[in-house]
């Protein structure tokens, strides 16, 4: 039986985390098809998120709204992205100083997504739950490969 560990740069991510990171990925295109809904409606918010007041489309121009929610699609497939990139056998090879900020601020973005949308609606009955729980899932998604991806290099 062979008990020596493989060289960092032929070993892949540990299987569970290559899981984690693909649902992490799958979980983020929900957040890009709801942002490209809203685009193309040329909406302010999000899929679950709180009423947006009409005063707030003052501030954008002709066509500015829908780029800016064009803007967020491109954020959430980068995120995506990120995720899936996690899950290969190149993850293992990128320098922790390098891949694992990203995945911590995607995590703890979404953590504050998720307070923040519960809170205000409990608070202000804003409504936006039900995008504060998805965050709250995405958060705890993004916290387990970030956590998987900095055990499996030691």
């Amino acid at each position: 039986m062979d008990t020596r560990t493989p060289h960092p740069s032929t070993a892949r991510p540990p299987r569970h985390t290559a899981r984690w990171a693909v649902a992490a990925a799958l979980w983020s295109l929900l957040y890009v098809a709801s942002k490209v809904q809203y685009a193309l409606a040329d909406r302010l918010g999000v899929t679950g998120g709180p009423a947006v007041p009409a005063d707030s489309y003052t501030g954008f121009g002709p066509g500015g709204v829908a780029a800016a929610q064009w803007a967020n699609t491109g954020v959430g497939l980068a995120v995506a992205l990120l995720f899936l990139l996690a899950a290969l056998p190149v993850a293992r090879r990128v320098p922790r100083w390098l891949s694992l900020p990203p995945l911590g601020a995607v995590a703890l973005m979404a953590l504050a997504g998720a307070v923040g949308m519960v809170y205000r609606d409990l608070a202000e009955g804003s409504g936006g739950t039900v995008f504060g729980l998805y965050c709250l899932v995405w958060a705890v998604l993004s916290a387990k490969v970030l956590v998987g991806l900095a055990r499996a290099r030691g």
